[in-house]
């Protein structure tokens, strides 16, 4: 993967602009809504560092991870200047290089809809409670029917076959449950349109 190229074209789409900005939006507003200023946060898989500068105003210590060594680097070379400390990880996300409660906030987006396995699903999960303090906020796709639809026509337009996870929401609750989590807020990225949600989650 060219990271540059992916970098440059992975939000060019009006669809995909419309869904990165609303990403933006939503982990702004929950970000603005803890009463907690100047925490710790890890950002896993972080990319190129789509969301460092955001992650970087309400942290005074932030550390980037991804399993992919060429997305640490971009995410180092655009990380913006800042006072806060920003460290950077090559990391496999289920066997994170780090001690327990390492964080006070976990941000995953844009991961959990590639894990096809549940058993995988469940080893993140968990690896997610370990190392947090506090909160995880995660992104996952929750079944929409309109969604599949779209993808199903896209798809065999592009003649693709590319799977993804959609999770239903009762039985995605057990999963959390089960791995230490407690629900606070569930936020839809683009209600009733797109599986896209993002959820926080207390540590228990």
């Amino acid at each position: 993967m060219d990271v540059e190229t992916y970098r440059r074209d992975r939000y060019k789409g009006m669809d995909q602009k419309i869904v990165n900005n609303r990403e933006r939006r939503i982990l702004e507003k929950i970000f603005g809504s803890m009463n907690e200023k100047d925490i710790s946060i890890l950002d896993v898989p972080c990319g190129y560092g789509r969301f460092s500068e955001l992650l970087l105003k309400r942290s005074l210590n932030l550390t980037s991870a991804d399993i992919f060594f060429p997305m640490v680097l971009s995410a180092r070379k655009y990380s913006p200047a800042t006072e806060s400390s920003h460290h950077f990880l090559v990391g496999d996300i289920k066997h994170l290089p780090l001690r327990d409660n390492s964080f006070d906030c976990v941000v995953t987006i844009r991961l959990l809809q590639h894990i096809l396995q549940p058993s995988t699903r469940f080893q993140i999960l968990n690896e997610l409670h370990r190392v947090t303090k506090k909160v995880v906020i995660l992104s996952f796709y929750r079944f929409n029917l309109l969604h599949c639809i779209e993808r199903w026509v896209r798809c065999r337009i592009k003649n693709a076959n590319k799977k993804i996870s959609m999770l239903p929401l009762r039985s995605f609750m057990k999963e959390l449950n089960s791995a230490g989590f407690k629900i606070l807020n569930l936020c839809p990225v683009i209600r009733y349109f797109h599986a896209h949600n993002i959820i926080i989650l207390q540590k228990v």
